[in-house]
């Protein structure tokens, strides 16, 4: 859940990032954006890096590869 809410904040950190760039290329400099983008996108960043792994991927086909005779490959 933590991973997700990083990534959901990382994104509104890009978009603040986004707007000020366009108000800075307009010529009003927002500079309220470039704070805001900034903290989010740390703010998200750590909430990812604190965020437990996500559990093992679901491989898919494995019953497919069964039946046609490949072996499972062992995961680390």
């Amino acid at each position: 859940m933590a991973h997700r809410l990083g990534n959901a904040i990382i994104l509104l950190g890009l978009i603040a990032l986004t707007v000020f760039a366009i108000t800075f290329w307009s010529g009003q400099f927002y500079f309220e954006a470039l704070l805001l983008g900034g903290a989010l996108s740390l703010l998200g960043l750590a909430l990812r890096s604190r965020a437990r792994p996500q559990a093992g991927v679901a491989r898919r086909g494995r019953l497919l590869g069964r039946m046609l005779g490949r072996e499972e490959e062992e995961e680390a």
